[in-house]
């Protein structure tokens, strides 16, 4: 990816920005890709490197250095041995208290205690899930075994803060300097895992059903009442389609039943339509390519948007099969055992293959909350859930990034396991518009 595209080119609220000299003596693609994120995908602000000093020192306008030493009288960022290396293995950490929370990649005489960029770099390549084996049932990395988790600040988008900490630190110095203004932008997004309840089930299902829970409609069927409150709240919600049922953990109807057709091309006119990629697909990787296809022929639109069932993340596996698929975004990287940000930030980011070094075309969209995470993981009551939804909502619209939501067609129509939690969901759509 080339270091000049950010998220100026990326997200449309943005309005303009300005150039930054970065020096640093050993540019490596960690380094461009970190530096890429905070600066032009978070700040957007366009930014070039040196590794001469007499181009850094004759430069006029704003300018950092990254690197071992400081030049002169700088802003200087002592840059951490980590961000250089090319292996990946476990690491010991040492952790400094940057802004009362502990941070790993311990520095002295730098402008943070800690280095930032190796710790942001370290977040968002998610470091930690290739050397840290532990794994759930699911076989999924899980949130209380981050480092984020660990050190208490997997509720906030650390990087983002640090991001603007930084160009505070630009503006006392430099006082042409300008960032890009933008603003807290919400997404709400919907898994279909099963598009009815009943609806797409056999006559004697059906009836059954409906007689043992006395419904006079299908419970799933959700998709009027979010339209209606897209319209209200300013929002257009994106569903993610799964498309199999290979797996005892995949629901979805046949792909043939009129009704599944009939509401993929309904939404699909009118939403952003994706895959929900199957459980089955984790093991058998060509199943993504097949379903993806099975979505478009129903569509009628090109399928390049994804979020994995389960929150299946395995890296680098799934992330290389979802490009090799044909997918360009995805929207999986959040936890399910705990909500916040998994890499730390709450603005979307290229992926980097680190077995590669390599920094891919892949858009990743960072998920905030699940509705599972709230109510199954967490076991939280509604009300409970409501007021970390809120904290939540807050420390996102400090930095005035993305806010995106899981929620699920079946969780929004107070039925069954799920009564009382249509409130949670329209309270979060309340909360955001008034931000």
């Amino acid at each position: 990816m080339p270091f000049g595209l950010g998220r100026l080119g990326l997200l449309s609220h943005f309005y303009f920005s300005m150039a930054l000299l970065v020096f640093t003596p050993h540019l490596n693609p960690r380094i461009a890709y970190v530096f890429q994120h905070i600066f032009e995908n978070i700040l957007a602000v366009d930014i070039a490197f040196t590794q001469i000093q007499e181009a850094f020192d004759s430069y006029e306008d704003a300018k950092i250095s990254y690197s071992e030493e400081p030049l002169g009288d700088e802003i200087h960022f002592k840059s951490h041995s980590f961000i250089l290396s090319k292996a990946v293995q476990k690491i010991d950490l040492a952790f400094a208290d940057v802004n009362g929370k502990q941070i790993p990649f311990l520095v002295k005489n730098s402008v943070f205690n800690a280095d930032i960029f190796s710790a942001s770099f370290y977040l968002l390549s998610r470091y930690e899930e290739y050397t840290n084996k532990q794994r759930d049932e699911h076989n999924r990395f899980e949130g209380k075994s981050s480092l984020a988790y660990k050190n208490g600040f997997l509720y906030h988008p650390v990087i983002d803060e640090w991001a603007f900490e930084i160009a505070k630190l630009l503006r006392s110095r430099f006082s042409d300097f300008r960032i890009a203004k933008r603003r807290f932008y919400f997404q709400p997004t919907i898994d279909i895992d099963r598009p009815y309840y009943y609806l797409t089930d056999s006559f004697f299902k059906q009836k059954a059903k409906k007689i043992r829970y006395r419904l006079d409609a299908d419970p799933f069927d959700v998709y009027q009442q979010i339209s209606d409150w897209d319209l209200q709240f300013g929002t257009k919600t994106i569903y993610f389609f799964l498309m199999s049922n290979q797996h005892e953990n995949d629901q979805a109807p046949s792909i043939d039943h009129q009704l599944f057709k009939d509401i993929i091309k309904e939404l699909s006119e009118n939403h952003p339509v994706g895959l929900h990629p199957s459980y089955f697909s984790n093991e058998n990787p060509t199943a993504i390519r097949t379903e993806k296809n099975a979505l478009f022929k129903i569509a009628e639109r090109k399928i390049s948007i994804s979020r994995q069932h389960y929150l299946m993340l395995s890296f680098p596996k799934t992330y290389r099969n979802l490009i090799a698929a044909g997918i360009k975004e995805d929207y999986s990287m959040a936890f399910a055992d705990v909500p916040g940000f998994r890499a730390g930030t709450c603005t979307s980011f290229f992926w980097y293959d680190l077995e590669k070094e390599f920094i891919t075309d892949l858009l990743v969209h960072p998920i905030t909350v699940m509705d599972q995470t709230l109510k199954k993981y967490l076991g939280l009551s509604p009300e409970e859930a409501i007021h970390l939804l809120n904290e939540l909502i807050i420390n996102v619209e400090k930095v005035r990034g993305d806010f995106i939501s899981l929620w699920h067609n079946e969780s929004i129509n107070d039925f069954g396991t799920w009564k009382g939690w249509r409130g949670v969901y329209l309270k979060m759509m309340e909360m955001q518009l008034e931000q």
